[in-house]
């Protein structure tokens, strides 16, 4: 009878083993496919993508120059629900901002960074990103700056940062910052420092986005 027994307790083991994987990768899986919007975007996250084309053509000094189009590739890429990407231009000093406030699920949302975009051809990374606090805008957001892989040499000061639909911030691990979140926004643009300019005194953005900021979170819905 002893072998019987033993038999029958491996057995147990190797049921309650699998038992355990199986549960594991459902869990896994039910995680992912929360954080990825698998099964479709929340009824909210519809209604906030729609609130994002809202956000007015001019605040401040600000008019809206042009509004554009993502590639389809991108908008795969990052599993984007709706967004709103646009170039500004101050009316009293001529300097353009391009803008892009962007609407998605967690995981995409918080993985692309314009480290990743921008390095390339095209751009190398001249000063690595730092926090700033935007005082207008009561949030924090990551800077750097790119130069142009060209004869010009030409500067390119970018910030972005994330949002749950109140405030923002530059965690260093996003992904796993928002990953309870229901859907993330995300914000990021650029502008063009002149050649020699230094990034705190010259920079287009920070006037920016202290004035777009506080007229923008108007439009943004609240992940529950």
């Amino acid at each position: 009878m002893q072998p019987a027994i033993g038999f029958d307790v491996k057995r147990s083991a190797l049921v309650l083993g699998i038992g355990l994987v199986a549960a594991s990768t459902l869990l896994s899986g039910a995680i992912h496919g929360w954080m990825s919007d698998r099964w479709g975007p929340p009824r909210n996250a519809l209604a906030a993508a729609e609130k994002l084309q809202d956000i007015p053509d001019r605040f401040g000094n600000w008019e809206l120059q042009s509004s554009d189009e993502l590639a389809e590739s991108v908008l795969t890429m990052l599993e984007c629900i709706g967004y709103t990407f646009r170039t500004y231009v101050n009316q009293e000093t001529g300097e353009t901002v391009r803008v892009g406030v962007l609407l998605g699920p967690s995981g995409a949302m918080s993985v692309h960074t314009p480290e990743i975009c921008f390095s390339s051809r095209d751009y190398t990374v001249f000063e690595e990103r730092r926090r700033v606090a935007i005082e207008n805008a009561g949030g924090e957001f990551w800077a750097l700056t790119f130069r142009a892989n060209n004869l010009d040499a030409d500067m390119l000061r970018v910030y972005y940062g994330w949002s749950t639909g109140e405030g923002w911030s530059a965690p260093e691990e996003p992904r796993f910052t928002y990953a309870g979140s229901p859907f993330l926004y995300k914000i990021q643009l650029a502008g063009s420092l002149p050649r020699g300019a230094d990034p705190e005194t010259g920079d287009p953005c920070r006037a920016f986005l202290n004035d777009f900021v506080p007229v923008a979170e108007r439009y943004l819905v609240k992940a529950d």
